[in-house]
């Protein structure tokens, strides 16, 4: 076992954050989120893994949730909205982990994706039991305690709002690495990777070239990772910046998320992009025909889009082609065909397997519908759609029942575009469900859902007073007698 440089400071931040601010767990999991390719600790070994700060921290909130949860003080009310999220997560979950153990053994020889060989791999290998479902199925049951200790915290008034500054910076902290790793690679200035990409689990591609063009991966492990993730960002602080009542920092960080997915030349990140473009325009649209106004804010946001538009037209050479090359040439590349293979064997597997699955952690295709399907099975598909339709029904269902719109209803509306964008990027090229931005996503919604329902509840319940402390016209005399009376 050999600790990270890396590790060398999140290790005591954590643990001090663990003993002194348990309460800034989760906020600080969110952050940390940001340093994908990276690991606090290396295991060695045949099977190298290393343990990312994500869920590093998440071992911590483990620690400490199950204490609070088996002595019952970690719970919620039967007419609470997250028992619907938990019990739906919980199923997904005991699913996941007992299809790790479970179904590689009962359908052993199947042919498989190997998940450590990669997308690319033209092989598949018969399948059999390995580390891999052991720590996939870690993963998902630290995901699934990560969302409910949030959910649980999130009763705290303001612990939702923090959250989402916590997601702010952490979009903020991968843009700066990001930006002085694109000025070091043109001006010769030291980077350092074995910092930032240090967890041997992962394929490290710094130095990706396409078409003569540099692409920037930031705290990620390669390009399109950080092209979903600065995809998610930028829709977050776009629909945070066009709502109001956060302030006008959103709109600078959002032009810098664009610049930096811009940079990443990211298929997966392009489309998703476009896709948030297309969804925004719509909703303003729809507005603009329901209630007869332009918001100035939506409308300022359009124009920075389309000045955005301009100054790329402008400055970049060769732009239609780049573009074709990165949204089209790239899915007719080998690359791209290999990704195609895996779907199709995804399907495959699926079949042989009667619908059950190979296990989680058997198979690794390109797209989460496939991944889920190939390893979970149509009961892992069922479990997680419901998952996901219970979070959005219970964030439509509060922010209906909000009498007001203030700054915690804004902070849902745009964490709930964001997820959506992540499940479309996940759903064109994601690669296993147990990755950190996924569940950073799902927790954020169930959590602002939560919160925005608690605080209608307390608006629509009336204080009780006890009979010695109700105020009547007589009390109200006396009041007003020794209020005005000469001592």
């Amino acid at each position: 076992m050999t600790l990270t440089p890396i590790g060398l400071i999140l290790i005591p931040l954590s643990v001090g954050t663990f003993l002194f601010r348990p309460d800034y767990l989760g906020p600080l999991a969110i952050i940390l989120a940001t340093f994908q390719a990276a690991s606090v600790l290396n295991v060695d070994g045949s099977f190298p893994i290393g343990v990312t700060p994500y869920f590093f921290v998440l071992m911590l909130i483990a620690v400490r949730f199950v204490p609070l949860w088996l002595s019952g003080k970690c719970s919620f009310k039967r007419s609470d909205v997250a028992i619907v999220i938990t019990q739906s997560l919980w199923m997904l979950a005991t699913w996941a982990v007992a299809s790790s153990f479970l179904l590689p053994w009962l359908f052993a020889g199947v042919g498989v994706d190997v998940p450590r060989a990669g997308m690319d791999s033209p092989e598949t290998s018969p399948l059999r039991w390995s580390m891999s479902n052991a720590a996939q199925a870690g993963y998902v049951a630290l995901d699934a305690i990560f969302v409910v200790y949030l959910l649980w915290c999130g009763r705290t008034r303001g612990y939702f709002e923090r959250l989402i500054r916590a997601f702010v910076i952490a979009g903020l902290l991968a843009a700066l690495v990001g930006a002085y790793q694109y000025v070091a690679h043109y001006s010769g200035l030291p980077y350092p990777a074995t910092f930032f990409n240090s967890n041997p689990g992962w394929r490290q591609l710094l130095s990706e070239e396409f078409s003569g063009v540099w692409r920037l991966s930031a705290t990620f492990s390669e390009p399109s990772a950080a092209g979903s993730f600065f995809a998610v960002w930028s829709t977050l602080l776009l629909f945070l910046a066009a709502g109001g009542r956060v302030g006008g920092w959103a709109w600078p960080l959002f032009a810098l998320g664009v610049l930096m997915l811009f940079l990443t030349t990211s298929t997966t990140g392009y489309i998703t992009g476009a896709v948030v473009i297309a969804l925004f325009i719509r909703r303003e649209f729809g507005r603009i025909l329901t209630s007869g106004r332009i918001s100035g804010r939506s409308l300022f946001a359009l124009f920075l889009m389309v000045g955005a538009a301009a100054i790329v037209l402008l400055y970049v050479p060769d732009l239609h082609g780049l573009l074709t090359r990165i949204v089209w040439h790239k899915s007719q590349s080998q690359s791209g065909r290999d990704r195609t293979t895996t779907m199709w064997e995804a399907l495959r597997i699926t079949a042989e397997t009667y619908g059950m699955g190979a296990g989680l952690g058997s198979n690794r295709p390109s797209g989460m519908f496939f991944y889920i399907a190939s390893n979970l099975g149509i009961p892992g598909l069922i479990a997680f759609s419901f998952l996901i339709w219970s979070i959005y029904r219970i964030a439509g269902l509060a922010l209906r029942s909000s009498v007001v719109r203030n700054q915690t209803t804004t902070c849902l509306q745009a964490i709930g575009w964001a997820t959506a964008i992540e499940l479309i990027a996940m759903a064109s090229a994601g690669g296993d469900i147990s990755g950190s931005l996924l569940w950073v996503c799902i927790a954020l919604t169930a959590t602002g859902g939560r919160a925005v329902w608690l605080r209608s509840q307390d608006m629509r319940d009336p204080i009780e007073l006890t009979e010695s402390c109700r105020i009547g016209p007589e009390s109200t005399l006396i009041v007003l007698l020794k209020e005005y009376s000469i001592s």
